[in-house]
């Protein structure tokens, strides 16, 4: 067994630390690092790791996008989040997103490895104490109850989205954000589909009942 890995994360020393963790086993191999989304997924494409290994907290491209993205664009990757934040809606945004995995950064070497082997082969692992929230968030939804999780949006949707209830065009948000006006326009068709509203004032209003403002 030869599992590939990519590490993503923005500080070198903790992908250092993943490294060397990792390569205990020597059935796991760490075949690149990015600091970032973007350089992320060029490596995922080029590397085809088996395993891509990221945090959700990144400059430029976030985690969710990533995710999303990597779903896509690397569909035989199996990601694995390894995140320093144990709130219940980053969990959730990631598994909608596509993760196999979701683990805290309280994690040991030896369940970091065993997270890998797992995903790879084909199952899910979530950090035990995380795991309750998940299934009772999926429970209620199940059964048809009101859930106050708000729809899954990438992170650059809730930024895009954050920006027309502010009242910005859409030539004002690329500026904002860096991209340009047709990027905008494909984040707002995500928006559209996931929420299921199609006007600008009922997507605002959405954005303010659910604090995106």
């Amino acid at each position: 067994m030869n599992i590939r890995i990519l590490l993503v994360d923005d500080f070198p020393l903790v992908r250092e630390g993943f490294a060397i963790a990792l390569e205990a086993d020597p059935g796991l191999t760490v075949v690149g690092q990015a600091e970032d989304g973007e350089s992320a997924l060029r490596l995922a494409r080029e590397l085809a790791p088996d395993v891509v290994m990221l945090d959700l907290r990144m400059p430029g491209m976030g985690g969710i996008t990533l995710l999303e993205r990597l779903r896509t664009e690397a569909p035989h990757t199996k990601p694995l989040v390894v995140t320093a934040t144990e709130k219940v809606q980053p969990l959730l945004d990631a598994v909608a997103a596509g993760a196999a995995g979701y683990l805290t950064k309280r994690v040991s070497a030896l369940e970091l490895r065993n997270a890998v082997i797992t995903i790879h082969g084909g199952g899910s692992v979530i950090s035990p104490h995380l795991a309750g929230h998940l299934l009772k968030s999926y429970s209620h939804a199940a059964r048809g109850e009101f859930c106050s999780v708000r729809p899954l949006l990438g992170d650059r949707e809730h930024e895009v989205l954050r920006l027309v209830a502010r009242g910005h065009t859409d030539k004002e948000i690329a500026e904002t954000l860096y991209i340009s006006p047709r990027t905008v326009q494909n984040h707002l068709t995500r928006v559209r589909e996931k929420t299921g509203l199609r006007r600008r004032p009922e997507l605002t209003r959405w954005a303010m009942e659910h604090a995106l403002t």
